[in-house]
């Protein structure tokens, strides 16, 4: 069940920073391939303060889920659980996505110097 949780609380934090950024990410990426209808996801500004919210928490929980301590009746002896190179999978991975999120959380301060 952790190893669900851990995967669902990962990637939902992926999308909802996807989405908190697309008010930004989204025209530039469009302008950037000609498409000329981009300043149609500048209407998500208003909700980028709560995506953002919404990200943090799951992110944190993600956070959670990979770093707790497991209990010995959580995982089998045999299983994918119990394997030391699983959780060090889990956490590289947990990092990437982190950073990941921290681009697209701060890419409406830093995109300025782009152009």
């Amino acid at each position: 069940m952790e190893n669900k949780a851990q995967k669902a609380t990962l990637i939902s934090g992926i999308f909802a920073s996807i989405a908190a950024a697309s008010c930004c990410v989204g025209p530039v990426l469009f302008a950037v391939l000609g498409v000329s209808s981009a300043g149609v996801l500048s209407k998500m500004e208003p909700y980028r303060p709560y995506l953002t919210i919404i990200t943090i928490i799951l992110l944190g929980a993600a956070f959670y889920f990979t770093y707790r301590k497991k209990n010995t009746e959580e995982c089998d002896s045999d299983s994918y659980c119990a394997n030391p190179k699983a959780d060090k999978w889990n956490r590289i991975i947990l990092w990437s996505a982190t950073v990941l999120i921290l681009g697209f959380l701060t890419f409406p301060y830093w995109s300025i110097y782009l152009i």
